[in-house]
């Protein structure tokens, strides 16, 4: 493979991650009307990713570029309307698409190639700042990425599925791989590899905060950098399923921010400018004074074990068969005053 189309591959995924940034930093895009990411959500996604290269394979390769093209046009549309407004949005999808069109009846390969990344890097900061804008969690990302490594596994390497695919598509416009070159041994990144890439870093940063999306990015850069390094010394020489990888990368980052923190900052928060914070828990703080001072208070003489108290300011307030009763007969007694509820 071609080491400086290697290298400008590495540079492309980049080049994305940061406009993907900064378009997550500048452009709120219009939060679609679905509520809230949920697993089963993910699971539809997770199982018409795997499924939808299964029905291309058994549609003719025209018709899988009208699909892909009409996908790629509306994606880019929503992604440039909050830049340039409804109408230049609409002028320009279309117009880019209709040039890619033209291109290939016309026989140019590389304008083709030109033509469909263009859409693609576009649509693919589109998508994931929609995903991430409109509250998916980290916990969805890492699911789903868990997901796409086992399907780009069995895909690319156990099974002619990716291959017979990328044979299908190769040369076409709109076709779903970032390619820089052509020919047998093209150097390419899937949609779903590079979709991933750019997604992850925006939700871990709405979620955990700026340092965990350069964590992320950084992450992603280096194991492109690394692959691409791989193929250049011919260490690896057929398709390599990125995703066995940076999926595994993706769910450790999780893991390793969520015991950071102890949770994760919420879509509602991140729009209002609140800053991560680390959970009481996560801090190893000291307990809170009014239940340490409860502890304190030794259990009533005669009192039977199993009996619960409800201790405020330093004594007992009430008692009670249950919880609920000692407190809320705490409650009558005095209730200006906190209570904690403990068992004798």
């Amino acid at each position: 493979m071609n080491p400086l189309a290697l290298v400008a591959l590495s540079a492309c995924a980049a080049a994305m991650i940061a406009a993907a940034a900064g378009y997550f930093a500048r452009v709120p895009m219009p939060r679609p009307p679905v509520g809230v990411y949920a697993a089963g959500d993910i699971a539809v996604l997770s199982v018409g990713v795997v499924v939808a290269p299964l029905l291309y394979l058994s549609m003719p390769g025209a018709a899988v570029s009208a699909l892909f093209g009409l996908v790629l046009c509306l994606a880019a549309q929503f992604t440039l309307a909050p830049l340039c407004g409804g109408r230049w949005s609409w002028l320009l999808a279309l117009g880019a698409t209709a040039l890619a069109v033209a291109v290939a009846l016309t026989g140019h390969a590389v304008a083709v190639r030109v033509c469909t990344d263009v859409l693609l890097a576009v649509a693919v900061v589109g998508v994931a700042n929609l995903w991430a804008q409109s509250g998916m969690r980290p916990v969805h990302v890492a699911a789903f990425a868990a997901v796409l490594t086992c399907y780009d596994l069995i895909a690319t390497t156990l099974t002619r599925v990716t291959l017979d695919f990328v044979t299908q598509v190769q040369g076409r416009p709109f076709a779903p791989m970032f390619a820089l070159t052509g020919g047998s041994s093209p150097v390419a990144v899937g949609l779903g590899d590079l979709l991933l890439l750019v997604l992850f870093p925006l939700v871990a940063t709405r979620a955990f905060g700026r340092r965990a999306g350069f964590v992320a990015a950084g992450v992603g850069v280096a194991v492109t950098g690394v692959v691409s390094l791989l193929f250049a010394l011919g260490a690896l020489t057929a398709g390599f399923p990125l995703l066995t990888v940076l999926g595994p990368l993706i769910v450790a980052q999780h893991l390793v921010w969520v015991r950071r923190y102890g949770g994760e900052r919420s879509t509602v928060d991140w729009r209002a400018g609140t800053a991560v914070r680390v959970l009481p828990s996560r801090q190893g703080a000291s307990p809170a004074p009014q239940l340490t001072a409860a502890l304190a208070v030794p259990v009533p003489e005669g009192l039977a074990e199993g009996t619960w108290f409800a201790v405020g300011e330093g004594r007992v307030l009430a008692t009670g068969a249950t919880a609920g009763e000692a407190r809320r007969a705490a409650g009558r007694r005095a209730p200006e005053v906190a209570v904690v509820v403990r068992m004798a």
